[in-house]
């Protein structure tokens, strides 16, 4: 196999993103590993993990030392829609059908195919591989990408001159990277937007609060007098002792008896006042600690995972898993 290197490779600029892509050379095996590495990472993190696979794109575009680079679905046997594009494939769209090769579809898309399937044309006077939009493309180089759901894409990157380059292994480890990259970029955009499409649908139906009012909802109680000093010591027991009434009274220098007594002068009960401060640290850890619902059973003194979630449900109507599902993003 041959790969064309452009005496210039593409000016490719990721913000935040070191080293500088542009800078990246077709041999530089370890500078190519921190890249594709620092664009999975980052973009996880970022508020739009779409926007991984145009890094992905422009990166494999200097990589290879190709003009453009795209994201595409087979929609038949020679049709295929453009899922993404790189920041300088400025004549494509999302959602643009192309017409494709036959030879072309069949090497890109196989689904039977493990490994990735780098193709070149042979010679200069080959007829051109195909035209994409009004670009001659006389060579590309792709690879499949395999979704958690089962459909297969493909990353590919075009080039209009000929390949004249051989293509080395360290090309095809990077290529394969690459395209498992897209593919994890691709799945978690998408999980992204449909928890958050189904978050909306519920808040709408009004079944689901937004996390503002369980945050309002879980706020510890302003109380006064002896059920202040009970809140006081249930917040320096979490997670460090018991939270059972007469460990609490035993603290107060007062009987189970009393504490109980003073309470209801109050119209409080000690159960109310436990819940409420469990329900505000329960938040907590919830969506800001990330804590492991196991660990919160223990913190907050249930004697099993089921009780907390038993109570959990009580107090919000979701399970703890749920709550976290719906609200990890918006923290």
């Amino acid at each position: 196999m041959k790969l064309h290197a452009h005496s210039h490779a593409p000016s490719v600029s990721v913000p935040g993103f070191q080293p500088d892509i542009a800078a990246l050379t077709l041999g530089d095996s370890e500078s190519r590993l921190k890249a594709l590495f620092k664009v999975l990472v980052r973009s996880n993190h970022g508020d739009d993990r779409s926007s991984g696979v145009t890094h992905y794109l422009d990166l494999g575009c200097a990589m290879f030392g190709m003009d453009y680079g795209l994201l595409l679905r087979q929609l038949s046997a020679q049709v295929a829609e453009v899922v993404a594009v790189g920041e300088h494939a400025d004549s494509f769209y999302v959602g643009q059908h192309l017409t494709i090769e036959r030879t072309f579809a069949s090497e890109i898309f196989d689904r039977e195919e493990s490994m990735v399937s780098p193709k070149v044309v042979p010679t200069p006077t080959s007829v051109p591989a195909c035209t994409y939009n009004g670009h001659i493309v006389n060579s590309y180089v792709g690879a499949p990408v395999h979704t958690a759901k089962g459909e297969t894409l493909a990353v590919v990157f075009f080039a209009s001159s000929y390949l004249t380059k051989e293509l080395q292994s360290s090309d095809i480890e990077s290529l394969e990277l690459l395209a498992e990259g897209v593919a994890c970029m691709n799945d978690l955009h998408k999980t992204q937007a449909q928890r958050k499409m189904t978050d909306q649908a519920m808040f709408a139906l009004g079944s689901v609060k937004t996390l503002d009012e369980y945050l309002e909802q879980a706020r510890l109680p302003e109380v006064y007098g002896i059920p202040s000093r009970v809140v006081e010591v249930l917040r320096k027991r979490i997670g460090q002792s018991p939270l059972g009434i007469g460990n609490v009274a035993e603290e107060l220098n007062l009987s189970k008896r009393t504490l109980q007594r003073r309470l209801q002068q109050q119209d409080i009960s000690f159960a109310d006042l436990r819940d409420q401060v469990r329900f505000h640290y329960a938040v907590d850890y919830l969506v800001k600690q990330h804590m492991s619902i196991d660990s919160i059973s223990v913190s907050l003194d249930f004697s099993d995972r089921t009780s907390f979630t038993n109570a959990f449900k009580r107090w919000t109507g979701l399970s703890p898993s749920t709550f976290r599902k719906l609200f990890r993003d918006y923290v």
